[in-house]
């Protein structure tokens, strides 16, 4: 084969690859938010501390317009609103002084901050791991990075445990 013919069938090759990359459709765009469902503490990936002072679970749905329903069964907590880093009110059983602000920052993770009586009280940011099967919490009390601590949850299932 000559010179020509392998630079010709080099050139065609290429040229083929950019075609079909240039077809390919655009990636899928999230109708349902990843975060959407129920989640557990994990067993295995927190420490006996963790364990101890975390909530038990959490249950979230998320709507493509920035809507979110947060849950936090154990504590009867209920928010409601946007994810637009506005507070909003904290439901539990007996009224509460807490507000709770959530921003997504893309699809896979979730920034927050609480208040209590408007005063800053805590932050985090809560980040999809393990392709969408856990989530780790980086928490700390507000304005003291040196007590940050890190929770892990994941999806009800044995497994993921």
């Amino acid at each position: 084969m000559s010179v020509r013919a392998l630079i010709l069938a080099a050139v065609t090759s290429t040229l083929a690859s950019v075609a079909v990359a240039q077809t390919l459709p655009p990636p899928p765009v999230l109708k349902e938010s990843p975060w959407n469902g129920d989640w557990v503490l994990s067993q295995t990936r927190n420490t006996a501390e963790i364990k101890a002072a975390a909530a038990d679970g959490y249950r979230f749905h998320l709507e493509p317009d920035g809507r979110i329903r947060w849950e936090i069964p154990s504590l009867h907590e209920v928010v409601e609103g946007r994810t637009d880093n506005q507070p909003m009110a904290i439901h539990r059983t007996r009224p509460t002084p807490l507000t709770l602000a959530v921003a997504a920052d893309g699809p896979r993770v979730l920034v927050y901050h609480v208040a209590r009586n408007g005063q800053p009280d805590g932050e985090g940011r809560m980040t999809l791991v393990d392709q969408g099967k856990a989530w780790v919490d980086i928490s700390e009390p507000a304005g003291r990075p040196d007590l940050a601590s890190a929770v892990i949850y994941v999806r009800p299932d044995a497994e993921n445990r």
